[in-house]
């Protein structure tokens, strides 16, 4: 066996001698190899940390290029400025130094412009995301920002400038790995980049719908039978705004008083498509997150405790970029997206604030009645209405340019040409770009706002700018508010609209506004004393707007439970209830299960295996047994409940709290009867124990496999790189339960915040600062991620033992 080694050797002396030289090889976007290989400007000299531990002095030719970047141990930069611009250029140019891969391709990947340096098999994607009209989207956003909101634009450029005066510098041999693997080049920044990134925060969080879905299985199961399956409301919600009324306190030192005023499916998702490659928010039905903050008398210090952690795709590089930014007026400590100023979770000396995903539905579908074929002009109003095309032009590398025409009627583009969606027009809410007369600033200065926050009235204030994708913003100050807004543009409907297709030929179908910002919900320092969401429902059901959307009913349920029963929170016990892997699912459905089990006829072998779920705690660790079983059973039981609504039927399926229902308090329904098998009506039990018995069969004697084994979860590279990613995550969590962790999904970002005279802050990103995988802080933060271990969020007043400064002069 000796000659193997040398033969491989040989083989690769081989190959390298012949492709050494030849770009593409096999048709793949790959570079030469000989310049990738080359010791003196490959990939080599992307080993090590370079400029981050060095004490470096830049003289650049910018107003505002003025201050200091000192890093800390853990390669986090701490930002001193003189001025917010200042603090934004300074924040661009060290976003770029880390992180200006992820930048270019995650934008690149909204734009549609992934062909242009992937090539063909890239095309398809990208002449989609152009019909959806993502760069007409952005061109808006920067051309409001620019007309209606100076100072706005003005920090997006300073930190735009602040890229580009890092890329001036940046000499190929140092371009990250990225580029050099797939033989591209850096792009220049601008606003334009920024509104793409937004765009495509927007798409992973506000862009799900299903009105094709929902009105093809209405047709296929008529409408009573739909009503019954697919009901608007779970009754057991615990919503995020449990009661809407207007708030009778305001925070002290508040310059805003009296500002709210209302008026009157299984555990495991689908694997991510290649599509959905390169993409910061790829669309996942968990997208979400869980916040919650406590008052002083819930509290162990007496003053407010928040915790926040995102739920969304875990990549490397990580989704989020820790900083610490200081200003004048401003000392604040979080996580933003690289691209963009600000951060977007975090706490400065007097609050904390963090967000989770709404989880409306905002897209509405509408039938265009053209006029012919050619889709020039479509009847509205009993009017012949001319189509406005828009052009743009794809790029594939090495192909010829093409131009891609999109049709806008008055109700939005129409993307799609084939599918269920086809030559309809799409209304988005991230299509509108309010200006000045409807708000007085745009989402990128709401965070810049939340950051310079002291009160509730400054925190009520930054959120009045916030269109899209609609949060929960949630708040705690040390004077001892707290409070949760969900928040965005939310549109006006009545009872039932958005949730099927709807008629384009009239007027009096679009959309009459949205909801005034005063008549949103919110709770502020309620009697309860704390405030919590997990995407679950906003509202309960007194509340005058009507609106629809995807919502989960159990992580809230089960953290408002804890919180209930809690009489004093303390920092340790928030941490905790973040790595929470109790199921209140499982709770909630096993014992359904358990008892719809014949056992009088079980061998030694099925009760030993229905010991493993009987004993079980609920709780999903990575080492146990009982979770994996539990996911296969109820996937398989659900899957023969509602065998007519097939997983690739394009037909919607009830949701796990509906399954639940009638496995408890309806075992004998119809829908347990399986179409196929005329000659036996089919129970819930019948189910149940069919599934078991397969499940029994197939582990022939042997254990179910461990939860970490069957989840099998990992961190990929942005691009899927391999031996860029994670190894297996072994420890507890899942979709379901607090602790969130799946395959490429989890908590991207952990935060806890102690309010008061000094606040302290703890947090966990499951990467690092550096998107250079031959760095040590590209990665180092997973090992105390996946333990459940948190670092301290120091806020320097001045460099304390840093590894390295940059001081611009």
């Amino acid at each position: 066996m000796r000659w193997i080694a040398p033969a491989v050797a040989a083989v690769a002396l081989t190959g390298w001698l012949l492709l050494a030289s030849l770009a593409n090889p096999f048709g793949l976007p790959l570079p030469a190899l000989g310049p990738f290989f080359d010791p003196g400007h490959g990939f080599w000299q992307n080993a090590g940390e370079g400029p981050r531990i060095k004490q470096l002095n830049f003289h650049l030719d910018h107003p505002v290029a003025r201050g200091e970047i000192h890093f800390d141990d853990r390669g986090v930069p701490h930002i001193i400025a003189g001025s917010l611009e200042a603090a934004c250029f300074l924040q661009g140019y060290v976003n770029a130094y880390d992180r200006i891969w992820q930048m270019d391709i995650s934008t690149r990947s909204t734009e549609g412009a992934l062909a242009q340096v992937l090539g063909e098999s890239m095309a398809a994607r990208d002449r989609a995301q152009i019909r959806r009209g993502f760069r007409e989207m952005a061109r808006r956003t920067v051309d409001t920002m620019r007309q209606d909101f100076p100072a706005d634009y003005a920090a997006v450029q300073a930190y735009s400038d602040g890229v580009n005066a890092y890329l001036d510098q940046l000499d190929p041999d140092d371009y990250p790995l990225e580029y050099k693997l797939l033989g591209h080049r850096p792009l220049r920044w601008s606003p334009y980049r920024t509104a793409l990134l937004l765009k495509g925060m927007s798409a992973g969080l506000s862009g799900r719908y299903a009105d094709a879905e929902a009105t093809r299985t209405r047709d296929w199961l008529g409408p009573a039978e739909f009503n019954n399956l697919f009901p608007e409301r779970f009754p057991e919600s615990s919503p995020v705004v449990p009661e809407t009324r207007p708030a009778d306190q305001v925070s002290a030192f508040s310059f805003f008083p009296n500002l709210t005023r209302p008026s009157a499916p299984p555990e495991n998702a689908a694997p991510a498509s290649p599509q959905d490659a390169y993409r910061y928010f790829p669309p996942d039905p968990d997208n979400g997150s869980n916040n919650w903050a406590v008052a002083g008398s819930r509290s162990n210090t007496r003053k407010p405790i928040l915790a926040s952690d995102p739920h969304l795709s875990l990549t490397y590089p990580s989704v989020w970029y820790e900083a610490q930014i200081t200003f004048p007026g401003c000392n604040a400590r979080g996580v933003g997206l690289v691209g963009a100023p600000g951060l977007m979770m975090g706490f400065n000396d007097y609050v904390a604030w963090g967000e989770t995903n709404v989880g409306h539905d905002v897209t509405d579908w509408y039938r265009i009645d053209w006029t012919d074929e050619s889709r020039d002009a479509y009847r509205l109003d009993g009017a012949e209405t001319p189509t406005r095309w828009v052009n743009d032009t794809l790029r594939v590398k090495g192909e010829p340019d093409e131009i891609v025409r999109t049709p806008w009627t008055v109700f939005g583009p129409v993307p799609e040409t084939e599918g269920p969606y086809a030559e309809m027009a799409m209304r988005w809410l991230a299509q509108d770009e309010p200006g000045k007369e409807v708000r007085p600033h745009t989402t990128v200065m709401t965070f810049l706002k939340l950051m310079q926050s002291r009160n509730y009235g400054d925190y009520v204030e930054a959120l009045r700018g916030y269109v899209d994708p609609a949060q929960n913003f949630i708040f705690a100050a040390r004077d001892g508010a707290i409070a949760i807004r969900p928040n965005g543009f939310f549109p006006l409907r009545e009872p039932e609209e958005g949730r099927f297709i709807r008629e384009g030929d009239s007027l009096k179908n679009a959309w009459s506004g949205t909801i005034p910002f005063e008549e949103r919900p919110v709770a502020y320092r309620p009697g309860r004393g704390f405030v919590s969401s997990a995407n679950q429902v906003t509202t309960g059901p007194d509340y005058p707007y009507y609106y629809l959307g995807f919502f989960d009913e159990y992580r809230g349920r089960y953290i408002n439970r804890v919180l209930e029963e809690q009489p004093t929170m303390n920092q340790r016990r928030m941490k905790e209830l973040q790595l929470d892997s109790y199921s209140l699912l499982a709770e909630e459905m096993v014992p359904y299960l358990l008892a719809r089990v014949n056992r009088s006829t079980l061998t030694g072998e099925g009760r030993q295996l229905l010991r493993v779920l009987s004993e079980w705690d609920y709780r999903y660790e990575g080492d146990s047994r009982a979770p994996a079983l539990f996911d296969d059973w109820s996937r398989r039981v659900y899957d023969l409940t509602f065998d007519e609504l097939p997983r690739d039927s394009q037909l919607l399926r009830p949701e796990l709290w509906k399954f639940n229902a009638l496995l408890r308090d309806d075992p004998e329904n119809i829908i347990f009867d399986i179409d196929s098998t005329t000659d036996v009506r089919e129970t819930a039990a019948i189910l149940t124990q069919r599934a078991f018995d397969e499940i029994l069969d197939e582990l022939e004697g042997t254990q179910p496999e461990t939860w970490a084994g069957r989840r099998n979860a990992r961190i990929e590279h942005l691009a899927k790189i391999p031996g860029f990613g994670s190894p297996l995550i072994t420890t507890g969590g899942a979709r379901s339960v607090p602790r969130v962790v799946s395959n490429e999904f989890g908590a991207s970002w952990r935060m806890v915040i102690e309010l008061g005279e000094n606040p302290r802050g703890w947090g966990a990103l499951p990467g690092g600062a550096s998107g250079n995988p031959g760095s040590e802080f590209y990665d180092d933060g997973f090992e105390e991620w996946a333990e459940g271990r948190y670092h301290e969020l120091t806020r320097w007043s001045r460099p304390v033992e840093p590894i390295g400064s940059w001081i611009f002069e």
